[in-house]
């Protein structure tokens, strides 16, 4: 007797493999309708451990406690189309492909990708360094939350959104 194929469902209804492809599509759109928009200038106003943490990827003490007790403004950037992110604070500038890239010096970095409404970064595998950092960015009562994490420490920071100068149009 020759295997047969059973159909599960009735005549005009879907089949069990258009219902997952069906699931799949909706679970896809959920998850990128929960994509943070980090475009803007911020501008932090708290953090927690961040001279330790600072301190633990190699800076002296004293610089730490400074650069801890400093107000940072970064202006992100999000390409939804070119699937990047651009993070700059004053005159250094950093864009990450997000969920990776082909580049030989980007493999040797972070990867960064979505997970639900946060953003990673992670170290690729091939990133060995000893200051190698774990961060996720996610939003939090109008702040954005910014966590950074060593093998030794890990800091928050937080941000709040500084008004556009520029009229919309």
């Amino acid at each position: 007797m020759a295997d047969q194929d059973h159909e599960t469902s009735a005549p005009g209804e879907p089949r069990p493999v258009e219902q997952m492809e069906e699931v799949k599509r909706e679970t896809k759109s959920a998850v990128e309708s929960k994509r943070v928009d980090f475009s803007g200038v911020w501008r932090s106003v708290g953090s927690e451990n961040l001279t330790a943490f600072l301190v633990s990827e190699g800076l002296d003490e004293k610089l730490a406690k400074a650069a801890a007790d400093r107000q940072v403004t970064q202006e992100i950037t999000y390409s939804e189309k070119q699937n990047t992110f651009t993070v700059k604070t004053g005159s250094h500038s950093k864009t990450y492909q997000i969920g990776g890239s082909d580049q030989l010096h980007e493999v040797f970095g972070n990867m960064m990708y979505w997970d639900g409404d946060k953003l990673m970064s992670r170290p690729t595998q091939l990133n060995t360094s000893p200051g190698a950092v774990e961060t996720c960015r996610r939003m939090e009562n109008e702040q954005m939350v910014l966590t950074m994490k060593n093998g030794k420490e890990l800091a928050v920071r937080y941000f709040r959104r500084v008004p556009s100068a520029v009229a919309p149009t």
